[in-house]
């Protein structure tokens, strides 16, 4: 009876123990994401560096007047969506720089999807930008690629707000389809262009326009 009891109490001493040692567990998760939360406080467009500021505002200005070209062509017309302005959006933390996320939208015609985004160092001051794009699958589209015009246009549409060469970008482009490669990266101005195309039969791209000074 003694020895049944005292295993008995030891069943339980290692189950309250457990159960502890569960709730501490469950605690110290709790913490890990009550601190995270805390690290994560969005920064305002309006906190960041003047000259970087002023040079965003530059920037979506241009790709608007770019877009609208697009539409008011009179042979082939096609409508991309406009970056809102003002700029309102915020700069969140992601590993040690600020995104800034200026347009996130779908096309409007095909199936797809596309993302613009500025990045800034732990400053606020710009150090590139970023247009990530999702579309139909390559088996998916026509001899004429029209169902990833729209990605590819926002993507000129972004190069040449940046103030970058479009014909260098359509030759590098077209070098990095032709290719087949994973990445393919140009220098331009200040700027070090990476074509990123591992997904591009599964219809995904993005490009990185970091600035290098």
């Amino acid at each position: 009876m003694k020895k049944a009891l005292l295993l008995l109490l030891a069943v339980m001493l290692v189950g309250c123990s457990g159960e502890g040692t569960e709730k501490k567990k469950e605690e110290n998760v709790k913490k890990e994401e009550v601190v995270k939360e805390e690290k994560v406080v969005p920064v305002k467009f309006e906190e960041v560096d003047p000259e970087s500021k002023a040079t965003i505002e530059k920037f979506v200005k241009k790709y608007n007047v770019r877009v609208e070209l697009y539409k008011e062509d009179t042979e082939l017309p096609i409508e991309l969506e406009r970056i809102p302005e003002p700029i309102t959006s915020e700069l969140k933390e992601e590993k040690k720089i600020f995104s800034q996320t200026l347009l996130e939208t779908d096309f409007k015609k095909y199936k797809g999807h596309y993302k613009i985004v500025a990045k800034y160092n732990m400053d606020k001051k710009l150090i590139g930008y970023n247009i990530s794009v999702e579309a139909s699958p390559a088996d998916e589209v026509n001899d004429e690629g029209d169902e990833w015009t729209e990605g590819f246009l926002s993507a000129m549409s972004t190069t040449d707000a940046i103030g970058l060469s479009l014909d260098k970008f359509d030759v590098h482009l077209s070098k990095a389809l032709e290719e087949e490669k994973d990445t393919h990266s140009y220098i331009d101005s200040n700027y070090k262009v990476t074509i990123l195309m591992p997904d591009i039969d599964l219809g995904k791209f993005e490009i990185n326009y970091d600035l290098t000074k």
